[in-house]
């Protein structure tokens, strides 16, 4: 006899994995392992069968969907995952993705929308629920495939420069504490090309920012000022370069004085103080969707409000964790 599926092993606490693999033939030495699985019938191959085989099934599935920068698994016990082959943030339609698991006997789980990825990261992964679906089912998988289900944004390399704003640590009362945001930049893969501390005075924040993006910056930076004190000038500095402000504002804790201007088809990034003392704030948020290539909207911003507030876990899960993602 031959099997016609994968047969699992279970040890609770240690182990789940293939005791036995489809296209094996069974022989008399493994009736006492199958029982002791709880195996007293078997799926066989026995001439023609009706339908698409799980593996088979769920392999077609996985092309279906499958978009560039990524890869999919052989299947394994009925499933096939799909991984990404490059750093960048992942997206879902969830329209398309319903529409498909509607079908009977279909099922597809992905990561959250705008979940940032890794390479090598798994993005999706998908199966049938019988040992065999009929064709009609997988073509209608794949027609909803043709839609675009999944898709992955590459980061950009970019670069970034620096204001640091604050007459306290322009005039050396308070220490520069920014190397704790320069290493932030650094994990988000971003270059640091310059940085200017500059005071409370919206001629020199000006003229900093400009500076910055003369010396080959794709994207300026500035640090606190943002509050409603009336010393907090950096706003009126950024805007002085004759710069438009997307939003100032956002429904995101930490991070709600955050500021997004454009200049020239280049981004202005005004952080508010939190940057220097919480771990992840909007800032980690929009960086991302900046390096995925994404274009700042204001009705974006709104939709942060869905899962904007950080819990501030005392174990620390994020990205893998519903901040930021939105709707």
């Amino acid at each position: 006899m031959t099997l016609a599926h994968d047969i699992t092993e279970i040890i609770p606490g240690k182990k789940k994995d293939v005791a036995f693999s489809r296209g094996k033939v069974i022989e008399k030495g493994d009736i006492e392992k199958l029982l002791d699985l709880g195996k007293r019938y078997l799926y066989v191959f026995e001439g023609p069968t009706k339908g698409v085989h799980e593996d088979d099934a769920s392999t077609r599935i996985a092309q279906a969907i499958l978009g560039e920068h990524m890869e999919y698994t052989p299947p394994k016990e009925g499933k096939v995952s799909i991984k990404s082959t490059v750093n960048g943030l992942f997206y879902v339609n969830t329209q398309h993705l319903f529409a498909m698991n509607r079908i009977k006997d279909v099922l597809l789980s992905t990561l959250p929308n705008r979940h940032p990825v890794k390479k090598g990261d798994i993005v999706a992964a998908t199966r049938i629920i019988p040992l065999y679906i009929d064709e009609k089912a997988l073509k209608q998988v794949e027609r909803i495939g043709e839609k675009h289900v999944i898709r992955i944004s590459p980061f950009k390399t970019l670069s970034v420069g620096l204001v640091i704003t604050g007459s306290e640590v322009y005039t050396g009362r308070v220490q520069d504490g920014s190397s704790v945001v320069e290493e932030k930049l650094g994990n988000h893969g971003l270059t640091v090309v310059g940085k200017v501390i500059v005071p409370d005075e919206i001629p020199m924040i000006k003229d900093a920012i400009l500076s910055l993006f003369d010396t080959g910056a794709d994207l300026v930076l500035t640090t606190a000022g943002l509050s409603v004190d009336p010393d907090d000038v950096t706003k009126e500095g950024v805007e002085a370069t004759g710069a438009e402000t997307l939003f100032y504002g956002t429904p995101v804790f930490p991070g709600a004085m955050f500021l997004v201007a454009k200049l020239r088809g280049k981004y202005i990034l005004g952080a508010p103080a939190c940057v220097y003392y919480n771990r992840n704030t909007v800032l980690d948020i929009i960086l991302t969707r900046i390096l995925a290539g994404e274009r700042m909207h204001k009705s974006d911003m709104v939709k942060l409000s869905y899962g904007g507030l950080c819990l501030h876990c005392n174990e620390c899960h994020y990205p893998t964790c519903f901040f930021g993602k939105g709707l």
